[in-house]
Order: C-alpha cells, then structure tokens, then sequence
C-alpha cells in the first residue's frame, strides 16, 4: 500500500516537474516577454474610410452616393463598396493593397470621379475633405494613415531630437512592402509610458506602429512613432 503511493506520488512530482521545464524551455510554447522584435504578418484587409466635403454642381440631399473601390494591380479588380452621402463618413474594407481606385456614383449608376490612392498591407486609411467638381475630384484632400511593421533601418539627424527618417518593412504572405516615415521636430515618439524620445530611440529590427500623412510621393509624414 505505501509502495503504491509513494508511486503515484513520484508520477505526480515528475508531471509537474516536466511542465515546469516545457514552460521555461519554450518547446512548442508561444511565450511573449515583450518587445516586439519580430515581423509577423500583418492582417491581411486594409480599411479606407473618408468624408465627402461638397460636390460641385449640388446634386441634391436626397442623393446617395455608393463609393466602389477596386483594386488596381495587372489589371483593376472590384473589391467592395458602400453607401454614403454629402457630409457623411463612408467605409470599406477588404485586401485592398497595393493601390485602390474608389469611384464615386450618383444614386450607383452615374459617375462623379474617381481617385486613385497608394495602400500598404495592414493599412487603415482616412481621407479627409474631399471635393468634387465638374466630375473631376480636387487634390487638396489629405490622407491620414496608420500602419504596422517592422524597422529595416534609421537616418536620425543627431541623438537629442526626433528628426530623421525611417524605413517601414510591412511583411504580408510572401510580400514585403518598404514605407518611408519622415520624422520632423513635430513628430512624437513614445514606448509604452515613455513620451519626447529622440529618433535614436528607435531600434533596427523593432515593432513600430506610425501614424501620419499620406504624402503624394507615397511617403509617410509622421505624426506618431510608438515603438512596441
């Protein structure tokens, strides 16, 4: 009797201590510590959202207005569409990169523009006061954008102050898409409760999160750079 348990108090011992040794080892076992160092794919849908400021002649505020969104690569696929109006938000979502088309229709049948737009894996993309006119959008909307990925390399200005310029790897499948981020005196730089960091901060190979202006040469003006 005492054989058997002191047995089966053995087995427990050695059950608990191989669990013990599985965790710290890491075998087959996702442990985060923090820091993200490496660059995991992103989610796979962009989203684009924006705000139709005015459109010139009036068409009247009974109209819908369905935004179509293609995505443009060898040829210009259909992706997805919503309706909206003058002055209202609209939305959509779908595997939208490399660059999207969004066509705007009166009541979905008759054409008001279009405008053709970058987009980067993971992307979410707002674009502001858009202006249409005669059929023919105006340039002078603005782009805010929010992405996710990997630092591939640095070019601060000095050790003290956020200015430089860094370069965004966003992995998704088997591509890989290069970002420039430009970061001004303006920029904000922070890491966790970490805020005001200078440029040096910043580390090859880190997770970072940036937000910003969509620039006309595709590049990022940036707002935010928080490192994760």
């Amino acid at each position: 009797m005492h054989t058997k348990t002191h047995a089966s108090a053995v087995k427990i011992y050695l059950f608990f201590l191989f669990i013990s040794l599985f965790a710290v080892s890491g075998c087959g076992l996702d442990v985060d510590f923090g820091g993200g160092t490496g660059n995991e794919d992103v989610e796979k849908n962009e989203v684009i959202t924006g705000f139709i400021e005015e459109i010139i002649p009036d068409i009247g505020e009974d109209s819908n207005i369905v935004v179509k969104a293609s995505v443009v690569k060898d040829e210009t696929v259909f992706c997805c569409e919503d309706t909206t109006s003058v002055r209202d938000p609209f939305r959509v979502e779908g595997d939208l990169d490399p660059k999207v088309e969004l066509e705007f229709l009166e009541d979905g049948t008759s054409s008001l523009g279009t405008i053709t737009i970058p987009v980067f894996p993971g992307a979410v993309i707002d674009i502001q006061d858009i202006t249409i006119e005669d059929k023919f959008p105006k340039d002078d909307y603005y782009i805010n954008i929010g992405l996710e990925g990997q630092v591939d390399s640095k070019n601060c200005v000095d050790d003290s102050s956020p200015r430089g310029t860094i370069k965004v790897k966003i992995s998704s499948g088997d591509n890989e898409t290069e970002v420039t981020a430009n970061l001004t005196s303006a920029t904000e730089i922070k890491r966790g409760d970490e805020e005001d960091l200078p440029c040096e901060e910043i580390v090859e190979g880190r997770k970072v999160e940036v937000d910003g202006k969509l620039r006309r040469d595709e590049t990022v003006q940036a707002e935010l750079v928080e490192i994760l």
